[in-house]
């Protein structure tokens, strides 16, 4: 499984979405690295005050569904390309250090949940950006 994984991910290096499937999990990660986030804190819709907030969250959710410890790295790559647009949305829309604490802990969360999607299944974090 694990050479087999190393072989799909070298394959999918050579694409053109490798990039910015990489993006996805390490902006957020470059974003909550150092934050002091409860891993308990939920994501609470009522907070959102944009609706790339409630997009990304949605998308989020979908993606969450596909992608768990164990599942393969094709399955991984593929399902996290639904997140490109909506987090390059949010980061076009939403500015996350509000001064609002509420809300600025709410989008951490949010961010925090990406982060972490793939965990379990690849080790990004000896890529390049991380």
């Amino acid at each position: 499984m694990a050479a087999q994984s190393a072989i799909d991910m070298e394959v999918f290096s050579k694409g053109d979405l490798f990039q910015k499937v990489i993006e996805v999990y390490s902006r957020p990660t470059r974003i909550i690295r150092g934050k002091d986030i409860d891993a308990d804190l939920e994501v609470t819709e009522t907070a959102f005050e944009h609706n790339e907030e409630q997009a990304l969250w949605n998308t989020y959710l979908a993606v969450a569904t596909e992608v768990h410890t164990g599942v393969d790295i094709n399955t991984f790559l593929k399902a996290s390309l639904q997140l490109i647009q909506p987090l390059e949305d949010f980061f076009e829309s939403v500015y996350v250090m509000t001064d609002d604490l509420r809300v600025r802990n709410n989008r951490l969360a949010l961010l925090k949940r990406i982060a972490d999607l793939p965990k379990g299944i690849a080790d990004l974090s000896v890529l390049p950006g991380f």
